[in-house]
């Protein structure tokens, strides 16, 4: 888990949802949420939680928020 603030100054943590992936093996997917309210995904899914957990670890500022607005708005949230 890491914090951000989005363009708007909102703080939001970047976080790795379990979820199922191929062959219906136990996954994660990439998310945001907010201080307060449920977590928008980004289309980045990942083979297991720890290889999201580092992704999201390692993954530079400039990336994270990019991938912020592209959930953001796939998911209609300003």
């Amino acid at each position: 888990m890491r914090s951000i603030k989005d363009d708007h100054g909102r703080a939001w943590e970047a976080v790795a949802l379990p979820i199922k992936v191929a062959h219906l093996r136990d996954g994660a997917q990439l998310a945001f949420r907010p201080e307060s309210g449920e977590p928008v995904t980004a289309p980045i899914d990942f083979n297991s939680i720890e290889a999201a957990n580092f992704a999201i670890s390692t993954m530079g500022e400039k990336e994270l928020r990019r991938r912020l607005e592209w959930a953001k708005t796939a998911a209609g949230v300003v």
